[in-house]
């Protein structure tokens, strides 16, 4: 891929363009922290005016942006949520812009190769060390990770109990239990979702850049450019161990296993992709997994596996050898 510096001009229009970003996304933020169905739905476009930003008029401007946003709710909501702004939202959001953008500094791209990747990557990155950061402070300040997660499992035990008693749920169920083990599934549930929301905005904010001729970069093939560094397999299987532990280390453990599983689920759909490309049912094929992954959700684990897989056999590689080439057409003789 061609490198592409940063085109951050510092020119009173980009300077508008930056505030005015920050403005709206602090605005969607806003509407979420208040609450409601709307308000949630809301929520999964938090981070796309930063990217917009950051993608169509340079990192830098994305970067001022994002600080326009945190200091706005800091100020007129609450600094605490401002942090939570900066390290679920602006944060995670602006660096995927970053990466995705090259990771320019000074006159060279940092990142040229697998792009889409290590865009992903990033705000996996950011999302899961907040997370984790969180856990070890709620368990040194309430003296466990369970009194920490006390309010939510006094909610989930009220939700679940209403269904046992209701019969929508078997009454073989036990509440009390049940509700440990989703309060606990919580922290890792927001670091899973919230990278998926990252990533899904990533690629809305470049399609958009993309129509508005505002994006310098050529766009991947991201089948065949998904390639996660096999360090991201490392992490995965360190998280599913810890797992097994109680207490903080268990609820660290599933932040990375799900945050790096579903990276690991991406690559799984690109080997999918690049091994139905080409073939007459592909279309059906994909359609079929698309839809089960949004309405069942557990193909995923196959996925991931796949994808796991995919880090050490090179499964896409394997294939592209193994295509037949095309054949050539002899030369003519001259007279």
């Amino acid at each position: 891929m061609t490198s592409v510096p940063d085109k951050s001009v510092f020119s009173w229009q980009n300077i508008g363009i930056s505030i005015l970003g920050g403005i709206a996304a602090a605005a969607i933020f806003a509407v979420v922290a208040r609450g409601g169905f709307g308000g949630l739905l809301f929520a999964h476009l938090a981070p796309l005016p930063l990217m917009i930003v950051a993608l169509g008029f340079g990192v830098r401007h994305g970067f001022s942006a994002a600080i326009v946003a945190t200091v706005i709710l800091s100020i007129w909501l609450h600094p605490v949520i401002g942090m939570a702004y900066a390290l679920l939202v602006a944060g995670p959001g602006w660096f995927a812009a970053y990466v995705a953008a090259g990771a320019p500094r000074g006159r060279r791209d940092l990142v040229t190769a697998h792009v889409s990747s290590w865009a992903s990557l990033a705000p996996a990155t950011v999302l899961a060390t907040a997370i984790l950061l969180w856990i070890i402070v709620a368990t040194i300040s309430f003296g466990s990770i369970d009194e920490a997660l006390n309010p939510i499992r006094a909610r989930a035990f009220i939700l679940l109990d209403a269904m046992v008693r209701e019969k929508e749920l078997s009454d073989k169920i036990n509440p009390t239990e049940l509700s440990g083990s989703v309060a606990r599934a919580v922290p890792a549930f927001l670091a899973a979702y919230g990278l998926l929301i990252h990533i899904a905005n990533l690629w809305i904010a470049a399609r958009l850049a993309q129509a508005s001729s505002l994006l310098t970069r050529p766009w991947p093939d991201i089948a065949t450019d998904f390639h996660l560094p096999r360090a991201v397999g490392g992490v995965f299987l360190s998280g599913l161990v810890m797992t097994l532990f109680s207490g903080p280390s268990g609820a660290m453990g599933l932040v990375l296993a799900m945050t790096m599983g579903l990276l690991l689920a991406l690559q799984g759909l690109a080997v999918v992709h690049i091994m139905v490309r080409g073939s007459r049912s592909s279309a059906l094929v994909l359609s079929i997994i698309y839809f089960m992954l949004g309405l069942l959700g557990w193909p995923i684990v196959p996925l991931a596996a796949l994808g796991a897989a995919d880090l050490f056999f090179n499964y896409r590689d394997r294939k592209t050898a193994a295509a037949p080439a095309q054949p050539q057409k002899p030369a003519e003789k001259s007279d």
